[in-house]
């Protein structure tokens, strides 16, 4: 299993920009987790997986169809105004990520990726995933997850990285544990077979690598 994002390399991100000495690492995921747990109360929740990992489990039940979580886009700086802020006390945004820190991005277009908030950036990949990505974007210019079968309570909800991203460079291996495991997270590009051996041809697919 892999998170969607790097949480150490976000934590310090975060943790450098704020300059408050006053929390550590733990202490700003743990705000985050919080918030994000109670904007979702009753239907889905951030839980640790193991010592380092996150992941997003059901409070109820999902049927095959309906929609389990819409994400929404978190502001990216531009890198020059990032390097700037990470000097400086002024309007220092902690939700705002750095455009070069690409393991904590959803490909969204061609040329284009964006930061998903809480609980949607702890979404892990499965090659067998329970929920997928709607198609098109959604009105805060993100995914809506919509679940692939029915869905019990606290099953962890994962969907399928190669579904969005046309190329993936941050790791290769997939250690998902599903029996039916590509065994390698490459992307679209070279998967497109598989994935539309699996959901069929434009299901379960981001829009644009249909277009």
């Amino acid at each position: 299993r892999r998170l969607f994002c790097t949480t150490n390399n976000l934590l310090q991100q975060t943790h450098d920009g704020c300059r408050n000495d006053n929390f550590d690492k733990d202490d700003l995921i743990s705000v985050e987790v919080e918030e994000a747990n109670a904007r979702h109360l009753g239907r889905l929740q951030i839980q640790r997986v193991n010592d380092s990992q996150w992941g997003v489990f059901s409070s109820q039940s999902f049927s095959k169809g309906s929609k389990v979580l819409s994400s929404k886009r978190q502001p990216l700086l531009s890198l020059d105004k990032y390097n700037k802020q990470q000097s400086t006390n002024d309007n220092y945004h902690q939700n705002a990520i750095s455009p070069s820190s690409n393991s904590h991005l959803i490909q969204i277009d061609w040329n284009q990726h964006i930061f998903m908030d809480l609980p949607a950036r702890f979404l892990n990949h499965s090659c067998d995933p329970n929920i997928g990505v709607g198609g098109e974007l959604n009105a805060d210019g993100s995914y809506d997850f919509v679940a692939l079968r029915d869905i019990e309570v606290s099953e962890e909800v994962c969907f399928d990285y190669e579904t969005t991203e046309y190329e993936v460079g941050a790791f290769s291996e997939c250690l998902c544990g599903a029996t039916n495991c590509r065994g390698s997270i490459r992307g679209y590009k070279h998967n497109s077979n598989a994935i539309q051996a699996k959901y069929g041809v434009g299901r379960n697919v981001a829009g644009y690598l249909l277009r």
